[in-house]
């Protein structure tokens, strides 16, 4: 006898704000904040779904959204870009699998699976919109700091041979970055940086989470480093779907725009108020992320801290049209 279909509806407790404006509405034309509010069925359609379940882990199901990653995660994790925290600590033990049809309605997401539909009521969700943060007034002598106390956090080692193997490669290929952004030539960051797209362990591989963090810093206001942007998003572009994971270019997309799970924020939030107790306290909730994935985050954050500071020490060059010193970006 087949099992009996049994339908799952759960209320999400926070979800990304900025997922109003990215994604798609349903069929029926509703806007994401439509989708939002008010609980009912999805209504059923005749034509083919728009979405699917991309990939299924224990506390977090990926969803192909239009050409967007969108994440349902477990209360346990941070709040992060197109994500929404949901009361599931285990997904594997629901029924939902790679390439099970997802609509939005005008109410919430529904996952059909072979045991019956699973319905995300959003409605109570609290949104979530990080703090925008300035780093305009940091001198050199305090991102140095911030990166020295950075580097006290343990980080762990290798789960792999491969992750082994690819160590002394993560650290060459990084040395290389950090060459190719003091010295601002927009190809050489471009070309350094690719090299790391895919390289090292785990589902975020090791040089991809140093990216992340590298753009992620670099993002921020007031930062020389703002300028790389451009650079390092070409490497994603022209090699990014090559290289790595879907889920890793989303990532590093999100964080050129300044955007990365709640944790890195609240790190350049002390990190802008040169609080050193916090400072510390927020990197080792950075290096809790994942095995490795933190800790290289982490790398890539000292990186773009060593080269701001480097270039907050030269000189801004003259502008062509007056010969003075412009301004700090702000």
């Amino acid at each position: 006898m087949p099992p009996v279909a049994t339908p799952v509806a759960v209320r999400a407790l926070s979800w990304d704000a900025a997922l109003e404006d990215t994604l798609p509405s349903g069929e029926d034309g509703a806007s994401l904040r439509s989708v939002l509010t008010r609980v009912r069925p999805v209504p059923q359609a005749a034509s083919a779904p728009l979405h699917r379940v991309h990939s299924v882990h224990r506390r977090a199901v990926n969803l192909h959204i239009a050409d967007e990653l969108v994440a349902l995660v477990s209360p346990e994790l941070d709040d992060a870009p197109a994500t929404v925290r949901v009361p599931v600590h285990d997904w594997t033990t629901l029924p939902v699998q790679s390439g099970d049809e997802v609509w939005i309605g005008s109410d919430g997401l529904r996952i059909e699976t072979a045991l019956g539909p699973i319905a995300i009521l959003t409605a109570p969700a609290h949104p979530w919109l990080p703090d925008d943060v300035c780093l305009c007034s940091l001198s050199p002598a305090q991102l140095r700091r911030a990166d020295e106390i950075i580097g006290r956090t343990p980080a762990p080692s290798a789960l792999t041979a491969f992750g082994r193997i690819a160590a002394p490669l993560l650290a060459e290929h990084a040395d290389a970055l950090e060459t190719a952004l003091r010295h601002g030539d927009p190809s050489g960051i471009t070309q350094a940086a690719i090299p790391l797209l895919g390289l090292g362990e785990g589902l975020t591989p090791s040089g991809d989470d140093v990216l992340t963090g590298v753009a992620f810093l670099s993002a921020q206001r007031g930062m020389r480093l703002h300028a790389a942007r451009a650079s390092l998003a070409a490497a994603v572009d022209h090699a990014g779907a090559a290289r790595t994971t879907p889920l890793s270019t989303a990532t590093i997309r999100h964080a050129l725009r300044a955007r990365a799970p709640q944790r890195l924020h609240a790190l350049v939030q002390a990190l802008r108020d040169d609080d050193a107790v916090r400072l510390g306290s927020a990197a080792a909730h950075v290096a809790a992320i994942g095995h490795t994935s933190g800790s290289d985050m982490l790398t890539g954050v000292r990186l773009a801290l060593r080269t701001e500071a480097a270039l907050r020490t030269a000189p801004l060059p003259a502008t062509p049209a007056s010969g003075n010193v412009p301004k700090e970006h702000v």
